[in-house]
């Protein structure tokens, strides 16, 4: 790929920048909105699109025409792009309010300076089937003007976008721009010391950090959130905000969920080809989906010799047991261990040929042993190794 082909000629590099900023800004004001509500992450991430939509067609599409968009369309990049180019129309211009265009995942708490804490919620886009037909259809007789998506932004959102975690796509689309003419690329930022902080608007007499500037607010349980201000100015990098690891705060960090997919067979493969950690897991639970078993989940060992829960799929601890790892189920006071059966299958089997690993409950709704459990670590994989260490 040749990047110098779209270097913006000099009458556009103003527009660009001025747009790529106000990526970067509304990027800043996504990620602190996340531990507002849903709505307020909703109405930042819509000013993402909006300045996306404006660097791709008034700023490149512009510029270079036809060759831009032949390059868009190949690039996996440039259709994450064309992706977001659906929200963006959806949400500027049909009637329809679709509140669950961003799907909570994962909750973390976020300190605060003089107690209590928020919640940062980690959201991925809704599915394209999930959409409502109001939000997303095409009128085949509407000009192309009034269209409220393009079909290939629609095949681009379902192919690139739909299911993602929000801030990979964003980061994606930044660096999708940057590549094109390095000139968008903003300096390095300056370390930051603080991620947040609170008011105590309570105390008139607490040691704070940002001075009270309103003394009507006497609710204790409000807090008021500080985001540094200034910071759009330089290339986007994200407040660590209790974040894990493999959470993408930059756009020169590799997109997380498209790292994990290409690795799966790498790291994760390895994982499940060595033993658990530990002599032995005891299964408590059945992980039943659409009424049949696949998965278990109970308590065992981990690297550091503690107690602690795990969750599997029924096929995993199969392959563990035929690999010489005990797995138990624990009847009247008894472990009896599960024995391998043909195609990975397993069973604990009593005196009298009673399978009671058969006979044991669902895990319902318990937490960090039921299926949900199991969805979010095959969802973050690095979470998943953990429960799997290297030796």
């Amino acid at each position: 790929m040749t990047h110098a082909k779209f270097a913006l000629p000099a009458t556009y590099v103003a527009k660009g920048r001025r747009y790529m900023r106000e990526i970067r800004r509304a990027v800043e004001a996504y990620w602190y909105a996340t531990i507002e509500d849903a709505e307020a992450a909703a109405l930042e991430v819509r000013r993402v699109t909006s300045a996306v939509n404006v660097l791709d067609e008034a700023v490149f599409l512009h510029a270079f025409g036809d060759s831009y968009r032949r390059h868009r369309a190949r690039d996996p990049l440039g259709k994450v792009v064309m992706g977001l180019e659906l929200i963006r129309n959806c949400e500027e211009h049909s009637p329809v309010l679709y509140d669950d265009l961003l799907v909570g995942g994962a909750h973390y708490g976020v300190p605060m300076n003089f107690g209590g804490d928020r919640i940062r919620v980690v959201y991925r886009w809704s599915l394209y089937t999930d959409m409502p037909a109001d939000y997303v259809n095409i009128d085949p007789a509407a000009p192309e003007k009034q269209k409220r998506a393009r079909g290939e932004a629609q095949d681009a959102y379902r192919k690139e976008v739909a299911g993602r975690p929000v801030m990979d796509t964003l980061f994606d689309a930044v660096c999708f721009f940057q590549a094109l003419d390095p000139q968008l690329i903003a300096d390095d930022p300056p370390n930051l010391r603080w991620a947040y902080a609170e008011d105590d608007v309570t105390d008139p007499q607490a040691l704070v950090e940002v001075p009270d500037t309103d003394p009507r607010v006497l609710d204790p349980t409000l807090h008021t959130t500080y985001r540094p201000m200034g910071m759009d100015i330089y290339e986007t990098f994200l407040t660590d905000i209790v974040c894990r690891p493999s959470e993408r705060r930059t756009a020169r960090w590799p997109a997380w969920d498209k790292t994990a997919k290409a690795r799966k067979t790498g790291l994760v493969q390895q994982a499940k080809d060595r033993l658990p950690p530990g002599q032995a897991r005891e299964i408590r639970h059945l992980l039943v989906e659409d009424g049949k078993v696949i998965g278990y989940s109970g308590f065992g060992e981990d690297v550091h010799g503690l107690l602690g829960s795990w969750v599997e799929r029924a096929r995993q601890v199969g392959k563990d047991v035929h690999g010489g790892y005990r797995y138990f189920v624990r009847s009247d006071g008894i472990e009896i261990s599960l024995q391998s059966r043909a195609n990975h299958e397993v069973a604990a089997l009593t005196a009298d040929g009673r399978d009671i690993l058969a006979e044991l409950e669902d895990a319902g709704d318990r937490p960090r042993l039921d299926l949900a459990w199991l969805r979010f670590l095959e969802d973050n994989l690095d979470l998943y190794l953990q429960t799997r260490p290297r030796p």
